[in-house]
């Protein structure tokens, strides 16, 4: 009898030790999903001078990771764009609003790693390189052309510069008619 108790004894101890066990890397598995997921987050945005190419090392871009750096426009102003790597590792870089919700770009912000609409609250899709952009197109974050050589991305100021001409407006508000990105 004694000899049974030590056995269920014993068995009771190993059971709760994996039960321990297999909780503590649950537990452990959901936090770093979590730090992964909102790395991107809270990191300050790289400030361009003016004539300056954005210059970012592939390394230092984890996927599902996004970073925002900004540049200075004719005005006072800085606009803010963002590069992207999705979980595929696909880079996009592109500016960080829409065309419809640009007078709201202030408000957006990342969450998760996703760029977030001010206007809508739900998250901006990026659009690829190549990809032709309306007035009418919808929470589609405005692609800006790129180059990737020596394992950094590269985006050129004047690709910046000709890449806000999509959000000016004419003197009655709209945005102007179809305005298209080509790659350099």
């Amino acid at each position: 009898m004694r000899a049974l108790s030590r056995s269920v004894r014993r068995l009771w101890v190993i059971l709760a030790g994996s039960l321990a066990l297999a909780g503590g890397a649950i537990v452990w598995f959901s936090i770093s999903e979590e730090k992964r997921a909102t790395a991107s987050d809270n990191l300050s945005e790289i400030a361009l001078q003016e004539k300056d190419d954005f210059v970012y090392d592939l390394a230092q871009l984890a996927p599902e990771q996004t970073r925002f750096f900004t540049y200075p426009t004719a005005s006072s102003e800085r606009s803010r764009l963002l590069v992207q790597r999705d979980a595929k590792g696909v880079i996009r870089t592109a500016f960080g609003s829409c065309t419809a919700c640009y007078p709201r770009r202030r408000e957006h912000k990342l969450f998760r790693g996703s760029l977030i609409c001010g206007r809508c609250g739900s998250a901006m899709r990026v659009a690829d390189q190549n990809e032709r952009m309306t007035a009418t197109k919808g929470c589609v974050a405005v692609p800006v052309p790129f180059s990737i050589e020596q394992s950094q991305v590269i985006v050129r100021r004047q690709a910046i510069t000709d890449g806000l001409e999509i959000f000016k407006t004419t003197d009655s508000g709209s945005l102007r008619e179809k305005v298209s990105l080509e790659t350099q």
